[in-house]
């Protein structure tokens, strides 16, 4: 069974190791709302694997928050630039990065 993942919104701050991907799963033709809880030091494979899909630059839809010593950062991605990541291409690097959250 492959699964994709269309990212919808990123969240993540600078005192945190961990990053919230808000989305939709698909497995074969079955798609649902999902969280995905993945490290910090993964979160550059998986932006440039959305980079390289859609040949736009993450950082433009990116919003910085300044929460006194939290700095929050938002990336959300509109309809029009998301697109589906497989995600076996990272499950296949190692599981334990990766936290599914389903409600």
């Amino acid at each position: 069974m492959k699964k994709r993942f269309i990212i919808q919104h990123i969240w993540f701050n600078n005192q945190d190791a961990d990053v919230t991907i808000v989305g939709l799963m698909q497995e074969d033709v079955l798609t649902y709302e999902s969280k995905l809880v993945i490290k910090m030091s993964r979160l550059n494979s998986v932006i440039s694997a959305w980079q390289r899909q859609t040949n736009q630059e993450a950082s433009d839809y990116m919003c910085r928050f300044e929460l006194g010593f939290v700095t929050e950062y938002e990336i959300c991605f509109p309809s029009s630039v998301q697109c589906a990541l497989d995600l076996s291409e990272f499950l296949d690097q190692g599981q334990s990065w990766l936290k599914q959250i389903v409600a």
